[in-house]
C-alpha cells in the first residue's frame, strides 16, 4: 500500500469514527427521560430601587432675612424643638417700630374724631349740625377705627414674623442635607410670590423605605402587604426583608422609554449594616412559591392550546418499554417546572426527544 492509499485509508477511518461519536451524542442529547416527582416552584422578579426615609421634612424659612447664624451641621442627630439657624430680625424690628408709631398716630385720630361726633350729637338736637353733617363725623369715627385694627393685624403678623427668625427643628431625626451658609438671604416661603429658600431637610433615618418602579407587565402579580428580599448592591452576601406599603394607581412613562412603571414602596422591616439613605439596592419581589408539588420539567409539555397539554409517557408492556402519549392538565409554573394537577402521578415516567414525536397522535 503505496503512502497516498495509506493517508486516505486513516483519514476514512477518522471520519467513520467522528460521525459514529457525533451521532452517539447527538442521540444522547435528543433523548430525555424524566421521573415524576415533587418539586419546589420559585419564581421572582429583581428591580433596583432607592433607600429612603420614611418620614422626612424639607425646612424652608417663614421669616425673610439674611442668616445669622447656623447652629448644626450635615449628618447631626437633632431633637424635636433644638434650634437650626436664626434669622437676622433686625428689619422686622424696624418695620415693627414703624408700626407701633403709626397706630399710635390712628389712635389719636380715632380719638379726635370720635370727640368730634360726640359733639355733633349734641348740636343736631339744636340744628346747628345738619344730619348729613353727623353722618360723615360718624363715618369718619368707623374708619379710624378700622385703620388701628388693620395696624394692630400687621403687628401680629410681625410679631409672628419675629418668632419665626429662629427655626426650630419639627422633630427628631438627622439632618441629611443643609443647603445654607451663614450670611445667605433667606426668602420666605408664604410670601405667595415664590417657593421659598430651602434650607435643608431632616429625616427619622430609623425608618427607612425603598422606592422601585416595577413594569406595567409585572405589576399586577404584586399586592400590598407581599413579602419581599432585599440587598444592598454594596454589600455582596447580605440581605434583609421588606412589605409592600403602597403601589401607584397610575402609570408614568420617563423618557426615551416606550413602556410605562407603577411606583412601589417598600417599608424595610430591619435595618442592617449597609443600609443607608440615598444608596441603591436590588429588590426581589417573589411572585410564585409552591413546595413540594408534582412537577415536570417544561419542554416535556406540548401545548395544545390554553387549556389542554399532553406528554410523552413511557409504559411496560410484557416487559417492554413503549410510549404513548396521555392528556394532562397543568397549573401554574416558573419557567422550569410545571405544576401537574392532573393526568400523572409521582413515579411515572416521561420522554422527550428533539424531533416533534408528537405526531404519532
Amino acid at each position: 500500500m503505496n503512502k497516498r492509499s495509506l493517508y486516505l485509508f486513516f483519514l476514512l477511518i477518522s471520519a467513520v469514527i467522528y460521525t459514529h461519536c457525533n451521532n452517539s451524542r447527538k442521540t444522547q442529547s435528543e433523548v430525555q427521560k424524566f421521573t415524576i416527582r415533587k418539586v419546589n416552584l420559585r419564581d421572582q422578579i429583581s428591580q433596583s430601587g432607592e433607600v429612603k426615609p420614611l418620614i422626612r421634612v424639607e425646612l424652608k424659612s417663614e421669616a425673610s432675612g439674611k442668616i445669622e447664624r447656623i447652629y448644626v451641621k450635615e449628618g447631626q442627630r437633632i431633637s424635636k424643638g433644638d434650634t437650626i439657624l436664626t434669622i437676622d430680625p433686625s428689619r422686622l424690628y424696624n418695620q415693627l417700630n414703624k408700626l407701633d408709631l403709626s397706630l399710635k398716630k390712628s389712635k389719636i385720630d380715632f380719638s379726635i374724631a370720635k370727640r368730634n361726633y360726640d359733639n355733633a350729637v349734641e348740636l343736631v338736637n339744636d340744628g346747628a349740625i345738619s344730619q348729613t353733617k353727623l353722618q360723615d363725623l360718624k363715618l369718619t369715627t368707623e374708619l379710624c377705627s378700622i385703620e388701628c385694627q388693620q395696624q394692630q393685624l400687621e403687628i401680629k403678623d410681625i410679631k409672628d414674623q419675629l418668632d419665626k427668625t429662629v427655626i426650630l427643628s419639627p422633630m427628631n431625626g438627622v439632618i441629611t442635607s443643609l443647603l445654607v451658609e451663614e450670611g445667605e438671604i433667606a426668602v420666605s416661603a408664604t410670601s405667595g410670590f415664590q417657593s421659598g429658600t430651602s434650607i435643608g431637610t431632616i429625616a427619622d433615618i430609623s425608618k427607612l423605605e425603598v422606592v422601585t418602579t416595577i413594569g406595567e407587565v409585572d405589576y399586577v402579580k404584586l399586592h400590598t402587604g407581599q413579602k419581599v428580599t432585599i440587598k444592598p448592591e454594596a454589600l455582596e452576601g447580605t440581605h434583609t426583608h421588606g412589605t409592600i406599603d403602597f403601589i401607584a394607581l397610575s402609570a408614568r412613562k420617563k423618557e426615551n422609554e416606550e413602556l410605562s412603571g407603577f411606583e412601589v414602596r417598600i417599608t424595610i422591616d430591619s435595618l442592617i449594616a449597609g443600609i443607608a439613605p440615598g444608596i441603591n439596592v436590588n429588590v426581589e419581589f417573589i411572585i410564585l412559591q409552591k413546595d413540594s408539588v408534582l412537577g415536570i420539567p417544561c419542554h416535556f409539555v406540548n401545548s395544545k392550546d390554553s387549556i389542554t397539554s399532553c406528554v410523552m409517557m413511557i409504559t411496560d408492556e410484557k416487559g417492554k418499554e413503549t410510549d404513548k402519549i396521555v392528556n394532562i392538565t397543568t397549573g401554574q409554573t416558573d419557567y422550569r417546572f410545571f405544576e401537574i394537577i392532573s393526568g400523572l402521578k409521582e413515579g411515572d415516567v416521561v420522554l422527550y426527544k428533539s424531533e416533534n414525536h408528537f405526531n404519532k397522535e
